[in-house]
């Protein structure tokens, strides 16, 4: 048997205003010409965009590497200063001790006891304040490694404030000072030992350096989350220029203080540091001739 091929004439042609109604097959070839004509299109506009937004993301990463990269800048050029201003302060201390020691060294025959007596207090003087600087710097670095240095635990503000007193009791006397506090004996907070420690003893060292004759207080006021601590004295107080100058770094300075006492700055640093990790603020006010008065909170143990 015989079979002829089957053919069927395919006869598209453009769609005309004149052409006669379309076949189904004609009019899918058109809808898929149609489509795919569409979707280059789309595909073509949706690459352009994605293009335009690329060109926007590295003009902002260049600002921002840009940005980053002075902060760095800046952060290097203020820890060089930073560094640069300890070794000047830790230079003069050991100045006067070297000099007073070579003093007593070609002198000591020839001074009496009272002479002698002097000298070794300037040099004991200098080593304390050089050994406080030390140790506040000592502090300061372990702090920096924040996941292994910050231990809160229950601490009860009135024992530690005795005992911290009691520190301060040979410097506070031979400046005839009185040390005063009004805390209760069940205020308790939640905070790290070691730092709450170098807080009170910076601001209780500065309170006794910047006093001559008088007294140095410390309150407590609880509130429900919070306690609020103040450190006050009525000693020389701080004049505008300087108080514009605490808690910057890129402004630390050395203050002598009444007894021409030294210090680099740093310690209202280290406090400002350790009271914000623990979520408070520090806060102070002063009035040349009147003294100073500084205010920074604790969480409350409750």
């Amino acid at each position: 048997m015989n079979y002829k091929p089957l053919y069927f004439p395919l006869n598209i042609k453009p769609a005309n205003n004149h052409a006669g109604p379309k076949n189904g097959l004609a009019r899918t070839l058109d809808l898929t010409a149609s489509i795919i004509a569409d979707t280059s299109k789309a595909s073509e506009d949706h690459y352009i965009l994605r293009l335009q937004e690329m060109a926007e993301l590295n003009i902002h990463l260049e600002h921002l590497v840009e940005q980053k990269t002075e902060e760095l800048d800046e952060a290097n050029a203020s820890h060089t200063k930073f560094i640069a201003i300890i070794a000047h302060d830790l230079r003069g201390p050991f100045t006067s001790i070297l000099g007073v020691l070579e003093l007593l060294k070609m002198n000591l025959n020839d001074y009496n006891i009272n002479k002698i007596e002097q000298f070794i207090n300037i040099a004991a003087d200098s080593a304390n304040n050089t050994l406080s600087l030390l140790e506040s710097l000592l502090i300061w670095t372990i702090s920096q490694n924040k996941e292994n240095s910050f231990n809160p635990v229950k601490i009860n503000l009135y024992k530690l404030l005795q005992d911290e007193f009691a520190c301060f009791k040979i410097p506070a006397t031979q400046k005839k000072l009185t040390l005063h506090h009004s805390i209760k004996p069940d205020i308790n907070v939640s905070a790290d030992l070691q730092m709450v420690k170098t807080i009170f003893r910076n601001l209780i060292s500065n309170a006794i350096k910047y006093t001559n004759v008088g007294e140095i207080t410390i309150s407590a006021l609880e509130r429900k989350q919070i306690v609020e601590i103040v450190v006050k004295d009525n000693g020389v107080g701080m004049l505008p220029e300087i108080q514009r100058k605490l808690f910057k770094n890129e402004k630390l300075r050395s203050t002598l203080g009444t007894n021409n006492e030294r210090g680099a700055g740093l310690g209202l640093l280290i406090c400002k540091e350790f009271v914000e990790m623990h979520g408070g603020i520090i806060q102070f006010e002063s009035e040349p001739g009147t003294g100073s008065e500084f205010k920074f909170t604790l969480p409350h143990y409750i």
